[in-house]
């Protein structure tokens, strides 16, 4: 069993540093802690994988707390326009994603410092070469426990990241639910859940991340970015919100598949039924808080983006998004972006195979589930059964 207060005065030891005292995120963290201990029995290595991973998550947030307190001009660290990747799960995110990291321009996140976020490169640039050693002992470890890893997510120690690891040092990580089963923290966090005072925390990470360092634009990647959109634009008043629409179907199906794969590393057993209630409970939730966003006064100026489109002619596609945010696209990037789609296509890193069927899915019941959202980004059916 894991305790929330022995976690957090273990991260506090390890580091020699103050304890954290009057925590923002202390019920995040117990929830959290609490569906762990109580939705599903993990293994002896899946204890062990989620004792290391809050360890580190805890000790990154001591180390954000110890640097902006010693260095308190980083919160004074202007972060403008940010250009925000979001859509359903599997729905083509992180290939946007890399192709925007084509443009010296922009600023993403990488792997190796969303792992351990401090010291700031910049300030600091002799730690980042063990650093980014460690993040690659770390994505080994991944690739050791999680079957067809490299298939299923396009992830490289130097290469950009999404902002799951910044999200969870606040412990408001939909995304916790795909690898880890914690139903009832996942429905908490929807109804109760504080996203606006993680995106403080997620605006003081960029901060830090960009101290000292020339300032570019950043374009932040992360599906889970659907649930909150009202609470990015409340912290980023200047953000551009930028979505991905694929069948949800497909996206379903293949979110199952993935986190079976990833739950294989933590969990002895996994009920393949029980798993696709719950995805089909987490995608339809991104779905109901999206569209809710989007019927609201401040939802009509998200920048819609075709999935097919976009796999189907990367490079226009790219483009003409570019010109819709406002940015001009050099024609060195328009070269580039040609070569790496080239270089990259679908399938590239291995076969990643899904049915609903596997996991107690009805197609024909699905299909009237996301009928509404379909219609209205004019997304078309994939054949999945």
């Amino acid at each position: 069993m894991l305790n929330p207060a022995i976690l957090k005065q273990r991260a506090a030891a390890e580091l020699g540093l103050p304890e954290f005292g009057d925590d923002p995120f202390v019920e995040n963290f117990a929830r959290l802690i609490q569906s762990l201990n109580s939705d599903g029995e993990q293994s002896k290595q899946g204890i062990a994988l989620s004792e290391a991973e809050m360890l580190r998550l805890l000790r990154n947030r001591l180390e954000v707390r110890a640097w902006t307190e010693r260095h308190p001009e980083i919160l004074a660290e202007p972060i403008e326009r940010p250009i925000f990747l979001m859509g359903l799960p599997r729905s083509g995110t992180t290939f946007l994603q890399n192709l925007f990291d084509h443009d010296e321009a922009l600023r993403l996140t990488r792997t190796w410092e969303t792992l351990r976020p401090c010291p700031p490169p910049a300030a600091e640039p002799g730690s980042v070469g063990p650093r980014i050693e460690a993040a690659d002992r770390f994505l080994n470890g991944w690739r050791g426990d999680v079957p067809n890893f490299d298939a299923t997510h396009l992830m490289d120690v130097t290469g950009p990241d999404e902002c799951a690891h910044i999200m969870s040092m606040a412990f408001t990580q939909a995304g916790f639910q795909n690898y880890v089963k914690v139903p009832s923290y996942f429905d908490w966090l929807l109804a109760e859940g504080d996203f606006q005072a993680a995106y403080l925390l997620h605006k003081t990470v960029l901060q830090l991340l960009q101290f000292r360092a020339p300032r570019r634009r950043w374009v932040l990647k992360y599906p889970n970015h659907m649930l909150a959109v009202a609470d990015i634009r409340a912290v980023y008043p200047d953000a551009i919100c930028v979505a991905t629409h694929r069948d949800p179907a497909t996206t379903l199906a293949s979110l199952c598949a993935l986190t079976e794969q990833y739950r294989a590393a933590r969990y002895d057993a996994n009920d393949r039924h029980a798993l696709g209630s719950e995805m089909l409970h987490f995608v339809t939730a991104h779905i109901d808080r999206f569209m809710a966003f989007r019927d609201s006064a401040d939802g009509g100026d998200i920048v819609d983006v075709d999935y097919y489109r976009l796999v189907a002619d990367p490079v226009t596609t790219v483009a003409e998004l570019y010109e819709r945010i406002g940015l001009t696209m050099p024609r060195t990037i328009r070269a580039r972006l040609a070569v790496w789609t080239e270089a990259n296509p679908k399938g590239k890193r291995g076969p990643h195979e899904y049915l609903l069927a596997d996991y107690g899915l009805d197609s024909a019941a699905i299909d009237l589930t996301f009928t509404d959202y379909r219609r209205r980004f004019g997304v078309p059916r994939e054949r999945i059964t």
